[in-house]
């Protein structure tokens, strides 16, 4: 009996025992979890404005010992203080970093109004300037801060900001490198604010710094789409001292160029391109024969026709700029002359050259000529439109043969160009006022009949 309640006495006490090490593993398995959610839990309350709200200084160890003796502890600490001296950030500091590192963060996320506005509220209080040196402990130029900010500026379509975010890296004496520039024209131009981008340029070389070759190409397009036409032209002698130019930026400038019926600089702006090899087609000689043209520079621009036909590079449009020209000199004979050198060299004409050769034959009142222009074109197998019509409608007003309006009448037949009635009603009372001088009763006749076939008035 003695034995039964020993035995029984050590198995209860080895329960007791084995239940009390399962309850301690409980119990500290129930700490471990907590600690840990409660150090998650604190990481999820990030972001920018709780981090800006959680920056408040630490009491020290000092202060914490307050509840000792008031003595000696004291003094300790206070000499232990001197001797190491924690350095720690003022409050407003650790504040200013904090918006611009949550500036920072709302731009290289895209959300630009948001860092705007805290840029904003930040130029507000006089604290923008402290990007100059907050910036660099986000790892961030404070140039690189303020390019991040001018992209903001183009996205919310904002683009008169680049002018105050530009006065205030001046003021905070912010370093504005090449590529901030050049970023920032190049945003203004993606928003055709030509004359804005200009604005920056003249920033640009106030800083003493030199635009590279593919910023000066752009820029000759910059000066003239905002109409600074000298400006362009110093962009780009400056972009060819340094580097063959763009055909882009040798088309624009000889737009400039024509516009100003400059033939010398259009003909010396070929002669650069020829002598840098740059790859001449048939546009570039088109325009600049449209300046010879406009700048009564005729024979000079039908020279550069025939030397360029000889490489090939002459097109139809080229024959007719000068045919134009011709035309508006009454240079008749030269312009037959051009016409049958065109045929020659297999640039096949259209209804414009025809059209503007019989002009010229018309202009010098040489109304055989114009009809033989009128019968080469029926020969290229090309029908007569309203232009040629018209054209030679004006030859008849000096006088014409029932033949030749009875040529004229068949050839309205086919005038159908647009439905036009009104065009039509021109043509027939012009014919009608030319039959009407030859007196011929039975061509009035057919001009009556087929103005009711042709409905017209």
């Amino acid at each position: 009996m003695a034995t039964t309640q020993i035995v029984s006495t050590a198995m209860a006490a080895d329960l007791l025992q084995s239940v009390g090490v399962e309850l301690t593993i409980f119990a500290v398995s129930i700490v471990f979890a907590l600690t840990f959610r409660g150090a998650a839990f604190g990481k999820q309350i990030g972001g920018c404005q709780a981090s800006m709200n959680a920056a408040r200084p630490n009491p020290s160890r000092a202060d914490n010992g307050r509840s000792g003796s008031p003595g000696g502890d004291k003094k300790a600490a206070a000499t232990m203080a001197l001797a190491n001296p924690v350095r720690q950030p003022r409050p407003e500091v650790n504040e200013l970093a904090k918006k611009v590192d949550c500036m920072i963060n709302y731009a290289s996320k895209r959300q630009s109004a948001e860092a705007l506005a805290m840029y904003k509220d930040m130029r507000a209080n006089g604290e923008h300037k402290a990007i100059k040196d907050l910036a660099r402990q986000s790892r961030k130029r404070p140039a690189d801060v303020f390019t991040m900010l001018v992209q903001c500026a183009g996205s919310v379509g904002r683009p008169e900001l680049v002018e105050v975010l530009l006065d205030d890296m001046m003021a905070a004496q912010i370093e504005r490198p090449l590529a901030f520039y050049e970023t920032t024209m190049k945003m203004l131009a993606s928003k055709k604010c030509y004359k804005e981008a200009m604005a920056v340029c003249s920033r640009l070389e106030a800083d003493g710094l030199e635009p590279s070759p593919v910023t000066l190409s752009c820029l000759v397009s910059f000066a003239v789409e905002s109409g600074e036409s000298d400006r362009a032209i110093d962009f780009f002698e400056r972009l060819a001292a340094c580097s063959m130019p763009s055909i882009r930026a040798y088309m624009t400038i000889f737009r400039v160029h024509s516009r100003r019926q400059d033939w010398t600089k259009s003909l010396a702006l070929i002669r650069d391109m020829q002598n840098r090899q740059a790859p001449i087609d048939s546009l570039v000689l088109n325009i600049a024969l449209s300046t010879g043209v406009a700048a009564c520079q005729l024979d000079a621009a039908q020279a550069l026709l025939t030397e360029f036909t000889a490489i090939g590079l002459a097109d139809v449009v080229s024959y007719n700029t000068v045919l134009k020209g011709l035309a508006q000199q009454k240079a008749v004979g030269q312009a037959l002359s051009l016409l049958e050198e065109m045929c020659k060299t297999g640039v096949k004409p259209n209804s414009i050259t025809f059209n503007t050769t019989i002009d010229a034959a018309v202009r010098s009142e040489q109304v055989a000529d114009a009809w033989f222009v009128l019968t080469k074109m029926l020969d290229a197998g090309l029908a007569p439109d309203k232009f040629t019509c018209t054209t030679l409608m004006k030859g008849l007003q000096n006088g014409a043969t029932s033949q030749q309006i009875s040529i004229i009448l068949d050839f309205f037949k086919d005038v159908t160009v647009d439905k036009s009635s009104s065009v039509l009603s021109v043509l027939f009372r012009s014919v009608m006022e030319a039959a009407a001088k030859v007196n011929d009763p039975k061509l009035t006749a057919r001009i009556a009949s087929q103005m009711r076939q042709q409905r017209v008035m």
